[in-house]
């Protein structure tokens, strides 16, 4: 997931020039364009912040209403649908395909809101929030007289989840040199991984 979401923010970017997981970058970037008088470049992000606002809230009433076991796992099939469609898409659709990215985002955001790395929350597709624990778990054990195996256990755990985000990101603008548009595919292919894995740690609860 946190590898997915650098890669989805960083196509997103160079694309459509917006975020569609990072919501705060987008309104800092919203105001870096009013204040160049930038319309054109401020309606990617306005779509998203809205369309990515609608997916969560629908999470909510899907979470709510706990329709299956396997709810969860399909939340994630808008961002896989859309993530392997929109390079087929004609190249005049950018707020449409952004629009698509943002919902998908926004609906896993809240289904896996909560979610847990033995024991420790972390937030999925973003990377801000998993930093500023990484940073407080590895001060924690360096500065702790008596360290033990599980601070230094929490500590690989979202230094884990942050390297995950960072490569996403850097892969996917190396990719993008060769595959173009295409490579958004990559993001495709790990959501389909973790939904293989969401299937199966679903079969789990069920037995």
């Amino acid at each position: 997931m946190a590898f997915s979401g650098g890669a989805l923010d960083v196509y997103s970017h160079n694309y459509f020039h917006g975020l569609v997981a990072t919501q705060t970058g987008n309104i800092i970037l919203m105001a870096s364009n009013l204040s160049q008088y930038n319309w054109q470049q401020m309606l990617p992000k306005i779509v998203s912040i809205i369309l990515f606002t609608v997916g969560f809230l629908l999470g909510i009433l899907l979470k709510r209403s706990n329709f299956s076991h396997y709810w969860r796992s399909y939340t994630m099939l808008p961002v896989i649908l859309s993530s392997l469609i929109i390079p087929l898409l004609s190249q005049n659709l950018h707020l449409f395909k952004i629009g698509l990215l943002a919902f998908g985002s926004g609906l896993l955001m809240l289904t896996f809101t909560g979610t847990q790395i033995e024991g420790n929350p972390y937030t999925i597709m973003m990377t801000s929030g998993n930093y500023r624990k990484m940073l407080n778990e590895w001060y924690l054990y360096l500065t702790s007289r008596n360290k033990t195996s599980l601070q230094r256990r929490n500590a690989h755990n979202y230094t884990i989840v942050v390297l995950s985000f960072v490569i996403g990101a850097c892969l996917l603008a190396f990719i993008s040199l060769i595959l173009k548009k295409y490579s958004i595919w990559i993001v495709t292919f790990t959501f389909l991984l973790a939904l293989f894995i969401e299937i199966h740690q679903a079969k789990k609860t069920i037995r």
